[in-house]
């Protein structure tokens, strides 16, 4: 059981572990034309924010086939950098202040204020896919852009919060769990050799 938590731990957080080790890229930095990709590390304020163009529900699904009811888990909402956009996925608890940047973003194009509202992430970037990508290229069809001008723009990525310093805690934690987990294996594998070292009751005077 240790050896399958364990293992499991170090499967779960291998790859955000790597990216946490990666040099942060700022929502500044993509806004003046840094490159991003999936696998990237971003971090910093997120200046500007376009409306939502999806949003997530989770539910339990039960043996029986039913489910709980659903719950709201995030919006993905689209934000600009120099060559196009990125989506953005937040929690739910970021949405009502994601959605004040919205409203201060749309009024930074038409009156030139900069938004006031401040919001800090630290995520990863992945590729986006499924039926969120497919809105994601609907949202962009929207506003005004051609299905040739959104294929030139790459591949939808998505940046999806992430907490590196709980990840590093439990990739501790896993490697932890397989160690324990070897140690039981050999002290078990030196008694079934050799015996546990102890005298048997029939061995003892008396």
């Amino acid at each position: 059981m240790l050896l399958l938590f364990g293992g499991m731990m170090l499967y779960m957080n291998a790859a955000d572990l790597v990216v946490s080790f990666k040099p942060a890229i700022s929502f500044e930095d993509m806004l003046d034309g840094k490159e991003v990709k999936a696998g990237s590390h971003i971090e910093g304020n997120v200046k500007y924010v376009m409306d939502y163009f999806a949003s997530e529900t989770s539910y339990t699904k039960y043996k029986d086939g039913s489910h709980s009811g659903s719950k709201k888990s995030g919006n993905y909402y689209l934000i600009p950098i120099q060559d196009g956009f990125l989506a953005l996925k937040s929690r739910q608890n970021d949405v009502n202040t994601l959605n004040q940047l919205t409203d201060e973003t749309i009024e930074y194009m038409t009156s030139g204020t900069e938004p006031a509202t401040e919001f800090f992430m630290e995520g990863s970037v992945k590729k986006l896919e499924g039926n969120v990508a497919n809105y994601y290229n609907e949202y962009l069809e929207e506003l005004g852009y051609t299905a040739e001008e959104i294929k030139a723009m790459g591949d939808p990525l998505v940046v999806e919060f992430r907490s590196f310093t709980a990840i590093r805690v439990m990739f501790i934690i896993g490697i932890a769990a397989v160690i324990l987990a070897a140690l039981f294996f050999m002290r078990r594998y030196r008694i079934e050799t050799r015996g546990s070292g102890l005298r048997r009751a029939e061995d003892l005077p008396g």
